[in-house]
């Protein structure tokens, strides 16, 4: 389908050191459904092939801007403020997007003007094939309150959709998923303070803006490979906790503070049950302690505080144990090999 009204989606696309990915990842833009589009690259001090494969580009719908390496939020300001379009989408430079995708998500803004942001399913994928798909992650999405999108392609969430959102124990922050209203964005960059997880504060910080909608399909195909961080360990749950204390601090709304504390107060209890599991008694219970600072995480902070000496000791026999198992097994199993 050709679009020859004025669209104007400006697809911001960060690249870092990652030119044996932008073909693959500018091709499944410009095979978008949706033309009428701008690209706008910001190659942020590249040293590999990346200049190449940009210089190499005729279409005049994309924009280049190099950069001297200052990370993934200050190229991602650095876009923003040169797009023009009155849609805003974003797409890493390691990522590609299925047809149909600015098509479907604009279908639903413009049949919806309250809404803002729509986000849908993605899945991620190796060189191996597909992975898990995010919506199999957001297991509390469907208990939350819609209503079908005017033009039937996605559903509205009712009600406060910040607070819906954040409560949830993963987040539909997957910014390669969205699309957004330029309008809703009005002074919003992403923090220069968050390397990583910048994302989570963006992403919650818009949704507290607007309606937001979402298409329950996959839309987006997100690749994992060795050159991104996507593991759930504790670093990044560390690093998740900051843009939520960032998130409190910038929030202007109380019922949408409350919210944000509510939700870090749960987040650091996850961080300290990690910490218990990685054999780290100090850590976990400075985490615990944290969550105790937070109303409705205090009973379960404290029970697992109180419990932490205890939890430790039949974990160190059990391991303990195990080993003694283990190496018994291993003495029989040469006796047996050796005939003694």
């Amino acid at each position: 389908m050709s679009d020859s009204s004025a669209v104007g989606i400006s697809v911001l696309i960060p690249t870092f050191n990652y030119g044996r990915f932008l073909r693959e990842c500018l091709g499944s833009v410009f095979t978008q459904t949706v033309t009428n589009f701008e690209i706008i690259v910001i190659d942020d001090g590249s040293t590999d092939e990346t200049s190449e494969i940009l210089c190499s580009l005729s279409d005049p719908r994309v924009k280049v801007l190099k950069t001297p390496h200052g990370g993934i939020a200050s190229a991602r300001n650095r876009a923003l403020r040169e797009a023009s379009g009155e849609f805003i989408a974003f797409l890493d430079a390691d990522d590609r997007w299925r047809p149909g995708k600015l098509e479907k998500q604009l279908s639903v803004l413009r049949s919806e003007p309250s809404v803002a942001a729509v986000f849908s399913d993605f899945v991620r994928f190796t060189e191996e094939g597909p992975l898990a798909n995010a919506f199999s992650f957001y297991r509390g999405l469907p208990s939350i309150e819609t209503r079908p999108s005017a033009d039937g392609r996605g559903r509205v969430i009712l009600g406060d959709a910040f607070s819906e959102l954040i409560s949830l124990d993963v987040w539909p922050v997957g910014l390669q998923a969205m699309l957004f209203r330029r309008s809703a964005m009005s002074g919003l960059e992403f923090p220069l303070n968050l390397p990583i997880c910048e994302d989570v504060y963006f992403s919650l910080r818009l949704y507290g803006r607007t309606q937001v909608a979402y298409i329950p399909e996959i839309l987006t195909e997100v690749r994992r490979h060795g050159g991104n961080s996507h593991e759930p360990d504790v670093e990044m749950l560390e690093w998740q906790a900051k843009a939520l204390l960032l998130l409190e601090k910038d929030e202007e709304s109380l019922s949408h503070k409350r919210a944000v504390r509510a939700r870090i107060g749960r987040h650091y209890a996850g961080i300290g049950h990690q910490y218990f599991w990685e054999g780290q008694p100090l850590l976990s219970g400075q985490s615990y302690l944290k969550s105790l600072g937070y109303p409705k995480s205090r009973v379960n902070a404290l029970v697992h505080l109180l419990a932490l000496p205890y939890s430790f000791v039949v974990k160190f026999t059990q391991a303990r144990e195990q080993e003694k198992s283990t190496t018994a097994a291993q003495h029989s199993s040469v006796h047996t090999t050796t005939g003694k």
